[in-house]
């Protein structure tokens, strides 16, 4: 799997969290914690769209109230699913929520 456009996507999404956010400064747990939610979106979404999901729908089972994704990363879900979509199918795979939480956790802005 090519990890340069994950880590293209990763610095592109925490960019636009951390603009959109109050509060420019975020902690090693903070970043951690938000990185492994965003993480478990992009799994889901893989596994989705794996199972034969459209977009639509999978970004409707995500968004749901008992999708069981923390609300904090609501505004993440559309991005990441329209990200997992532009993904060749060879990278539906484990790997690439493990490689975007990586990128998340190493970017330095």
């Amino acid at each position: 799997m090519t990890r340069h456009p994950v880590a293209l996507f990763a610095a592109s999404l925490l960019g636009l969290s951390l603009a959109a956010s109050p509060v420019l400064a975020e902690s090693d747990a903070e970043r951690a914690q938000r990185c492994a939610g965003q993480a478990n979106i992009v799994s889901r979404a893989v596994d989705l769209r794996a199972d034969g999901a459209d977009q639509g729908a999978t970004l409707a089972r995500l968004e749901a109230s008992d999708s069981g994704i923390d609300p904090q990363y609501a505004p993440s879900i559309a991005v990441l699913v329209g990200w997992i979509y532009t993904l060749p199918t060879e990278q539906l795979t484990p790997e690439t929520s493990i490689a975007f939480q990586t990128q998340c956790l190493g970017y330095k802005p």
